[in-house]
């Protein structure tokens, strides 16, 4: 059980805050229903699965905006390499 705690606690996880729907006994004691709690990401997942806790929403990261580099000025359009175009017939 220690190295299970061990494992969550290297990882990187925003806390949630959840309500409880039954009453279970947690790490920190006696966690009664429709009480409001925090927990990490991976707790809520195992919370989740046994039934003990609403759904949640975990919010994320914005996308990031187009980082694209612009176009450089110099480029000829539609010109292509010698050797390169295709042979009609």
């Amino acid at each position: 059980m220690e190295r299970a705690r061990a494992n969550r606690a290297c990882l990187v996880m925003s806390d949630i805050e959840v309500k409880t729907l039954k009453s279970f006994k947690s790490d920190d004691g006696y966690v009664k229903k429709n009480t409001t709690i925090t927990v990490d990401e991976f707790r809520a997942k195992e919370l989740l699965r046994n039934g003990l806790i609403e759904d949640y929403e975990v919010k994320s990261a914005p996308d990031p905006e187009n980082k694209k580099a612009p176009d450089p000025d110099n480029k000829v359009a539609g010109k292509t390499k010698p050797g390169t175009q295709a042979k009609a017939k």
